[in-house]
């Protein structure tokens, strides 16, 4: 049984069964599939058509600048994804609509938010 939100290195690693099939979008570059499963925080959404991660920052404010800078980025690449925020914690997912299923672009843009989210400062672990 496949469990939803699994980490993509688990599901693209997966030594014992059948792993979930990803629904790519065409003509992807060879290289998705390696810079996808450097994605470690990730995670398949249950669609299997897109990436999600949650960040915890330290404050909203903290929370609010990762979504500007993020935002920004966005704007300039074309490419926007569905989040939700709620107090210090922020919820991305990436997908692609046309063509539709995982893209290049949802890999860039998640190792961006990454990037951002390791400036800004996530919240320590207790």
């Amino acid at each position: 049984m496949i469990r939803p939100y699994m980490h993509l290195p688990e599901i693209l690693h997966s030594a014992g069964g059948e792993a979930p099939r990803i629904t790519f979008a065409a003509n992807q570059p060879p290289e998705l599939h390696d810079r996808l499963s450097r994605l470690s925080a990730w995670s398949i959404t249950p669609s299997k058509m897109g990436i999600t991660r949650e960040f915890i920052f330290p404050s909203f404010h903290a929370a609010w600048h990762f979504m500007d800078i993020v935002a920004g980025e966005c704007k300039t690449k074309q490419h926007h994804p569905s989040w939700h925020n709620l107090y210090n914690r922020v919820t991305i997912e990436w997908t692609t609509h046309k063509p539709l299923g995982l893209s290049i672009k949802d890999v860039e843009m998640a190792e961006l938010c990454d990037r951002v989210a390791d400036q800004v400062g996530l919240r320590k672990k207790t």
